[in-house]
Protein backbone atom coordinates (compact mmCIF):
# COMPACT_ATOMS: atom_id res chain seq x y z
CA UNK A 1 0.00 0.00 0.00
CA UNK A 2 2.95 2.65 0.92
CA UNK A 3 4.21 1.57 -2.06
CA UNK A 4 1.53 2.49 -3.99
CA UNK A 5 1.30 5.95 -2.77
CA UNK A 6 4.52 6.53 -3.47
CA UNK A 7 4.17 5.39 -6.75
CA UNK A 8 1.25 7.63 -7.52
CA UNK A 9 3.02 10.53 -5.80
CA UNK A 10 6.00 10.23 -8.46
CA UNK A 11 3.59 10.33 -11.19
CA UNK A 12 1.79 13.21 -10.17
CA UNK A 13 5.78 15.41 -9.42
CA UNK A 14 6.21 14.35 -12.72
CA UNK A 15 2.85 15.68 -14.22
CA UNK A 16 3.54 18.60 -12.65
CA UNK A 17 6.86 19.39 -13.36
CA UNK A 18 6.15 18.61 -17.40
CA UNK A 19 3.59 21.13 -17.10
CA UNK A 20 5.83 23.99 -15.56
CA UNK A 21 8.24 22.99 -18.45
CA UNK A 22 5.33 23.68 -21.05
CA UNK A 23 4.33 26.83 -19.71
CA UNK A 24 7.86 28.51 -19.24
CA UNK A 25 8.35 27.41 -23.28
CA UNK A 26 5.46 29.34 -23.91
CA UNK A 27 6.55 32.71 -21.58
CA UNK A 28 10.17 32.23 -23.65
CA UNK A 29 8.08 32.22 -26.54
CA UNK A 30 6.06 35.35 -26.17
CA UNK A 31 8.72 37.26 -24.91
CA UNK A 32 11.34 36.38 -27.65
CA UNK A 33 8.62 37.28 -30.17
CA UNK A 34 8.12 40.98 -28.13
CA UNK A 35 11.73 41.33 -28.60
CA UNK A 36 11.66 40.96 -32.17
CA UNK A 37 8.79 43.15 -33.11
CA UNK A 38 10.73 45.95 -30.71
CA UNK A 39 13.75 45.55 -32.57
CA UNK A 40 11.96 45.85 -35.81
CA UNK A 41 10.45 49.06 -34.66
CA UNK A 42 13.39 50.66 -33.65
CA UNK A 43 14.78 49.41 -37.03
CA UNK A 44 12.33 51.12 -38.82
CA UNK A 45 12.69 54.47 -36.56
CA UNK A 46 15.94 54.71 -37.09
CA UNK A 47 16.17 54.06 -40.94
CA UNK A 48 13.32 56.43 -41.00
CA UNK A 49 14.82 59.33 -39.43
CA UNK A 50 18.37 58.89 -40.91
CA UNK A 51 16.74 59.24 -44.75
CA UNK A 52 17.71 56.00 -46.16
CA UNK A 53 14.93 54.69 -46.11
CA UNK A 54 12.31 55.66 -49.00
CA UNK A 55 10.48 58.81 -47.86
CA UNK A 56 8.45 61.30 -49.63
CA UNK A 57 10.41 64.61 -50.79
CA UNK A 58 8.04 67.69 -50.04
CA UNK A 59 7.39 70.12 -52.59
CA UNK A 60 9.90 73.34 -51.68
CA UNK A 61 7.75 76.21 -52.57
CA UNK A 62 8.45 78.95 -55.34
CA UNK A 63 11.16 81.28 -54.88
CA UNK A 64 11.26 84.80 -56.98
CA UNK A 65 14.59 84.96 -58.95
CA UNK A 66 13.98 89.02 -59.15
CA UNK A 67 17.21 91.14 -57.64
CA UNK A 68 17.07 94.20 -56.24
CA UNK A 69 19.00 95.73 -58.76
CA UNK A 70 16.13 94.98 -61.59
CA UNK A 71 13.38 97.52 -62.15
CA UNK A 72 10.46 95.09 -60.82
CA UNK A 73 11.90 95.42 -57.44
CA UNK A 74 11.57 99.13 -57.08
CA UNK A 75 7.68 99.07 -58.22
CA UNK A 76 5.16 98.08 -54.76
CA UNK A 77 4.24 94.17 -54.20
CA UNK A 78 0.88 93.75 -56.34
CA UNK A 79 0.58 97.18 -57.27
CA UNK A 80 -2.24 96.64 -59.48
CA UNK A 81 -4.43 95.06 -56.44
CA UNK A 82 -3.75 98.44 -54.02
CA UNK A 83 -7.15 98.99 -52.44
CA UNK A 84 -8.05 102.85 -52.07
CA UNK A 85 -7.28 103.06 -48.65
CA UNK A 86 -3.33 100.84 -49.71
CA UNK A 87 -2.80 103.48 -52.47
CA UNK A 88 -3.73 106.16 -49.74
CA UNK A 89 -1.27 105.09 -47.28
CA UNK A 90 1.53 104.80 -50.05
CA UNK A 91 1.18 108.09 -51.16
CA UNK A 92 1.41 109.51 -47.72
CA UNK A 93 4.57 107.36 -47.53
CA UNK A 94 6.06 108.81 -50.30
CA UNK A 95 5.15 112.61 -49.58
CA UNK A 96 6.80 111.74 -46.17
CA UNK A 97 9.89 110.54 -48.43
CA UNK A 98 9.68 113.60 -50.48
CA UNK A 99 8.82 111.10 -53.66
CA UNK A 100 6.72 114.07 -54.84
CA UNK A 101 6.88 113.03 -58.69
CA UNK A 102 9.76 110.36 -58.37
CA UNK A 103 10.87 107.66 -59.12
CA UNK A 104 8.22 106.20 -61.65
CA UNK A 105 5.58 103.98 -60.16
CA UNK A 106 6.58 104.77 -57.07
CA UNK A 107 5.45 108.30 -56.02
CA UNK A 108 2.72 110.09 -54.52
CA UNK A 109 1.53 111.85 -57.77
CA UNK A 110 0.84 108.61 -59.11
CA UNK A 111 -0.49 106.88 -56.15
CA UNK A 112 -3.10 109.88 -56.08
CA UNK A 113 -4.17 109.62 -59.95
CA UNK A 114 -4.44 105.65 -59.31
CA UNK A 115 -7.02 106.64 -56.22
CA UNK A 116 -8.98 108.98 -58.77
CA UNK A 117 -8.57 106.26 -61.74
CA UNK A 118 -10.66 103.61 -58.91
CA UNK A 119 -12.71 106.88 -57.70
CA UNK A 120 -13.03 109.79 -60.04
CA UNK A 121 -15.65 111.77 -57.27
CA UNK A 122 -12.56 111.45 -54.30
CA UNK A 123 -12.75 114.56 -53.34
CA UNK A 124 -9.65 113.56 -51.04
CA UNK A 125 -7.45 112.64 -54.06
CA UNK A 126 -8.12 115.90 -55.52
CA UNK A 127 -7.35 118.47 -53.36
CA UNK A 128 -4.06 116.49 -52.52
CA UNK A 129 -3.28 116.80 -56.53
CA UNK A 130 -3.65 120.13 -55.98
CA UNK A 131 -1.73 120.51 -52.92
CA UNK A 132 1.01 118.41 -55.03
CA UNK A 133 1.20 120.44 -58.47
CA UNK A 134 3.56 123.13 -57.93
CA UNK A 135 5.85 120.81 -56.14
CA UNK A 136 5.73 118.39 -59.40
CA UNK A 137 6.16 121.13 -61.64
CA UNK A 138 9.46 122.41 -60.09
CA UNK A 139 10.26 118.91 -60.14
CA UNK A 140 9.77 118.67 -64.03
CA UNK A 141 11.49 121.82 -64.23
CA UNK A 142 14.71 120.89 -62.34
CA UNK A 143 14.77 118.07 -65.08
CA UNK A 144 14.20 120.20 -68.11
CA UNK A 145 17.05 122.18 -66.75
CA UNK A 146 19.51 119.02 -66.58
CA UNK A 147 18.60 117.56 -69.89
CA UNK A 148 16.69 114.79 -68.82
CA UNK A 149 14.12 115.43 -71.26
CA UNK A 150 12.27 111.96 -71.04
CA UNK A 151 11.60 112.13 -67.21
CA UNK A 152 10.69 116.10 -67.49
CA UNK A 153 7.98 114.44 -70.26
CA UNK A 154 6.83 111.18 -67.62
CA UNK A 155 5.81 114.15 -65.15
CA UNK A 156 4.37 116.74 -67.13
CA UNK A 157 1.99 113.94 -68.70
CA UNK A 158 1.29 113.05 -65.05
CA UNK A 159 0.13 116.86 -64.44
CA UNK A 160 -1.58 116.82 -67.47
CA UNK A 161 -4.00 113.80 -66.16
CA UNK A 162 -4.53 115.94 -62.82
CA UNK A 163 -4.97 119.26 -64.29
CA UNK A 164 -4.86 119.47 -68.00
CA UNK A 165 -5.89 123.24 -68.34
CA UNK A 166 -3.18 124.17 -66.05
CA UNK A 167 -0.81 127.37 -67.36
CA UNK A 168 1.96 125.54 -66.02
CA UNK A 169 2.12 122.98 -68.50
CA UNK A 170 1.76 125.62 -71.01
CA UNK A 171 5.09 127.04 -69.69
CA UNK A 172 6.93 124.03 -69.18
CA UNK A 173 5.98 122.63 -72.50
CA UNK A 174 7.50 125.78 -74.07
CA UNK A 175 10.74 125.17 -71.76
CA UNK A 176 11.05 121.99 -72.63
CA UNK A 177 11.39 123.07 -76.48
CA UNK A 178 13.29 125.50 -76.10
CA UNK A 179 16.31 123.43 -74.08
CA UNK A 180 16.09 120.64 -76.46
CA UNK A 181 16.66 123.17 -79.58
CA UNK A 182 19.10 124.65 -77.46
CA UNK A 183 20.58 120.93 -76.74
CA UNK A 184 20.47 120.09 -80.59
CA UNK A 185 22.16 123.73 -81.25
CA UNK A 186 25.07 122.55 -79.60
CA UNK A 187 25.06 119.35 -79.95
CA UNK A 188 25.73 120.44 -83.85
CA UNK A 189 28.14 123.12 -83.13
CA UNK A 190 30.31 120.83 -80.94
CA UNK A 191 30.20 118.92 -84.48
CA UNK A 192 31.10 121.56 -86.25
CA UNK A 193 33.83 122.27 -84.41
CA UNK A 194 35.20 118.74 -84.49
CA UNK A 195 34.91 118.96 -88.04
CA UNK A 196 37.00 121.94 -88.75
CA UNK A 197 39.68 120.72 -86.50
CA UNK A 198 39.76 117.83 -88.22
CA UNK A 199 40.20 119.55 -91.49
CA UNK A 200 42.77 122.02 -89.88
CA UNK A 201 45.02 119.26 -89.10
CA UNK A 202 44.45 117.53 -92.58
CA UNK A 203 45.34 120.73 -93.60
CA UNK A 204 48.36 121.16 -91.82
CA UNK A 205 49.61 117.98 -93.05
CA UNK A 206 49.04 117.81 -96.17
CA UNK A 207 52.27 119.23 -96.95
CA UNK A 208 54.43 115.97 -95.87
CA UNK A 209 51.91 113.95 -96.54
CA UNK A 210 49.15 114.71 -98.88
CA UNK A 211 47.13 111.17 -98.85
CA UNK A 212 46.94 111.44 -95.50
CA UNK A 213 45.73 115.09 -95.15
CA UNK A 214 43.03 114.04 -97.99
CA UNK A 215 41.41 110.99 -96.10
CA UNK A 216 41.26 112.84 -93.12
CA UNK A 217 39.51 115.95 -94.58
CA UNK A 218 37.38 113.62 -96.63
CA UNK A 219 36.59 112.34 -93.39
CA UNK A 220 35.86 115.31 -91.75
CA UNK A 221 33.52 115.73 -94.36
CA UNK A 222 31.44 112.94 -94.25
CA UNK A 223 31.06 113.24 -90.38
CA UNK A 224 29.49 116.69 -90.74
CA UNK A 225 26.86 115.53 -93.37
CA UNK A 226 26.01 112.25 -91.72
CA UNK A 227 23.07 112.27 -89.88
CA UNK A 228 23.17 112.56 -86.11
CA UNK A 229 26.97 112.76 -86.08
CA UNK A 230 27.60 109.45 -86.99
CA UNK A 231 31.08 108.93 -89.05
CA UNK A 232 31.30 107.70 -92.48
CA UNK A 233 33.95 106.25 -93.96
CA UNK A 234 35.08 107.23 -97.47
CA UNK A 235 37.04 105.24 -99.52
CA UNK A 236 38.57 106.58 -102.73
CA UNK A 237 37.45 104.36 -106.06
CA UNK A 238 39.13 101.78 -107.10
CA UNK A 239 41.98 102.31 -109.28
CA UNK A 240 42.18 106.17 -107.94
CA UNK A 241 45.62 106.69 -106.20
CA UNK A 242 44.65 108.75 -102.91
CA UNK A 243 46.78 111.74 -103.47
CA UNK A 244 44.44 112.60 -106.22
CA UNK A 245 41.34 113.33 -103.91
CA UNK A 246 41.22 117.07 -104.84
CA UNK A 247 41.63 119.89 -102.38
CA UNK A 248 38.29 120.66 -102.58
CA UNK A 249 37.70 117.87 -99.60
CA UNK A 250 39.53 120.21 -97.44
CA UNK A 251 37.47 123.65 -98.27
CA UNK A 252 34.20 121.41 -98.16
CA UNK A 253 35.71 120.18 -94.84
CA UNK A 254 36.51 123.45 -92.97
CA UNK A 255 32.69 125.18 -92.07
CA UNK A 256 32.48 129.19 -93.52
CA UNK A 257 33.51 131.56 -91.02
CA UNK A 258 30.35 133.21 -89.18
CA UNK A 259 30.42 136.74 -89.67
CA UNK A 260 29.73 138.58 -86.56
CA UNK A 261 27.20 141.12 -86.39
CA UNK A 262 28.31 144.98 -86.01
CA UNK A 263 27.49 146.45 -82.38
CA UNK A 264 23.82 148.21 -82.48
CA UNK A 265 24.73 151.99 -82.25
CA UNK A 266 23.98 153.44 -78.72
CA UNK A 267 20.74 155.20 -78.84
CA UNK A 268 21.27 159.09 -79.29
CA UNK A 269 18.62 161.56 -77.91
CA UNK A 270 17.53 163.55 -75.14
CA UNK A 271 17.44 162.88 -71.52
CA UNK A 272 15.53 164.55 -69.13
CA UNK A 273 13.40 163.23 -65.45
CA UNK A 274 9.68 163.00 -65.61
CA UNK A 275 7.89 166.24 -66.29
CA UNK A 276 3.97 166.37 -64.72
CA UNK A 277 1.50 167.32 -67.56
CA UNK A 278 -1.58 167.33 -64.88
CA UNK A 279 -0.39 168.00 -61.52
CA UNK A 280 -2.59 166.32 -58.71
CA UNK A 281 -5.21 167.68 -57.30
CA UNK A 282 -7.06 166.62 -54.32
CA UNK A 283 -10.29 166.78 -52.60
CA UNK A 284 -10.39 167.65 -49.45
CA UNK A 285 -12.00 164.49 -47.24
CA UNK A 286 -15.23 166.31 -45.87
CA UNK A 287 -14.22 164.68 -42.26
CA UNK A 288 -11.57 166.80 -41.96
CA UNK A 289 -12.63 169.99 -43.35
CA UNK A 290 -15.55 170.26 -40.81
CA UNK A 291 -12.95 170.22 -37.51
CA UNK A 292 -10.56 172.06 -39.61
CA UNK A 293 -7.68 169.54 -39.80
CA UNK A 294 -4.42 170.02 -41.94
CA UNK A 295 -2.25 167.47 -42.76
CA UNK A 296 0.76 165.98 -45.29
CA UNK A 297 0.75 162.74 -47.27
CA UNK A 298 3.96 161.33 -48.74
CA UNK A 299 3.20 158.70 -52.03
CA UNK A 300 5.70 156.86 -53.68
CA UNK A 301 4.58 155.55 -57.11
CA UNK A 302 5.87 154.44 -60.47
CA UNK A 303 5.75 156.64 -63.98
CA UNK A 304 5.85 153.91 -66.55
CA UNK A 305 7.48 154.08 -70.03
CA UNK A 306 4.02 155.17 -71.61
CA UNK A 307 3.51 157.60 -69.21
CA UNK A 308 0.45 155.88 -66.90
CA UNK A 309 1.08 155.86 -63.07
CA UNK A 310 1.74 152.51 -61.36
CA UNK A 311 2.10 150.89 -57.67
CA UNK A 312 1.07 154.17 -55.78
CA UNK A 313 1.29 154.00 -52.20
CA UNK A 314 1.20 155.77 -49.36
CA UNK A 315 4.68 156.01 -47.52
CA UNK A 316 4.52 158.66 -45.02
CA UNK A 317 1.45 160.79 -43.74
CA UNK A 318 0.22 163.19 -40.54
CA UNK A 319 -2.22 162.69 -39.30
CA UNK A 320 -1.97 159.06 -40.16
CA UNK A 321 -4.71 157.94 -42.21
CA UNK A 322 -6.59 160.79 -42.74
CA UNK A 323 -5.49 162.46 -46.09
CA UNK A 324 -4.26 158.98 -47.23
CA UNK A 325 -6.93 157.98 -49.84
CA UNK A 326 -7.63 161.15 -51.48
CA UNK A 327 -3.58 161.72 -51.57
CA UNK A 328 -3.53 158.23 -53.55
CA UNK A 329 -6.56 159.55 -55.77
CA UNK A 330 -4.65 162.36 -56.98
CA UNK A 331 -1.33 160.83 -57.55
CA UNK A 332 -3.20 158.62 -60.39
CA UNK A 333 -5.73 160.85 -61.57
CA UNK A 334 -2.31 163.39 -62.29
CA UNK A 335 -0.65 163.14 -66.23
CA UNK A 336 3.11 162.68 -66.67
CA UNK A 337 5.21 162.49 -69.62
CA UNK A 338 8.09 159.56 -68.91
CA UNK A 339 11.61 160.09 -68.02
CA UNK A 340 13.74 160.00 -71.02
CA UNK A 341 17.47 158.25 -71.32
CA UNK A 342 19.04 159.35 -74.61
CA UNK A 343 16.03 159.69 -76.48
CA UNK A 344 14.46 156.89 -75.01
CA UNK A 345 11.49 156.33 -72.44
CA UNK A 346 12.20 154.71 -69.54
CA UNK A 347 10.43 154.05 -65.95
CA UNK A 348 10.91 155.73 -63.09
CA UNK A 349 9.78 155.73 -59.32
CA UNK A 350 9.04 158.90 -57.73
CA UNK A 351 7.79 160.43 -54.29
CA UNK A 352 5.71 163.36 -54.23
CA UNK A 353 4.68 165.27 -50.60
CA UNK A 354 1.01 166.73 -50.51
CA UNK A 355 -0.61 169.02 -48.37
CA UNK A 356 -3.94 169.67 -47.00
CA UNK A 357 -4.16 172.75 -45.61
CA UNK A 358 -7.64 174.83 -45.14
CA UNK A 359 -7.65 178.50 -46.31
CA UNK A 360 -8.36 181.11 -43.43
Amino acid sequence: MRYLIETMRSSAAGKTRDVMRGAASTAQLAIAMALVVLIAVAAWWFLGSSGTGPAETPTAPAVSTTTPGTPEATAPVAEQDLTSDQLYKAARSAMSESRMAAPAGNNALEYYLRILAKQPDDSGAKDALRELFPFATGTAEDQINQGNFDEATRIMNMLSKADPSNYALTILRSKLDAKKKQSDREQQVAQQAAAATAAAAAAKAQGSNPAAAAAAAAAAAASTSSPEGTTAATTPAAGTPAAATPRAEVARATPPPVATPPPAPEPVGETRDVQVVAAPRPAYPPAAARSRQDGWVEVEFTVSADGTVQNAKVVGSNPARVFDREAVRAIEQAKFQPRLEKGQAVASTLRRRIEFKLGN
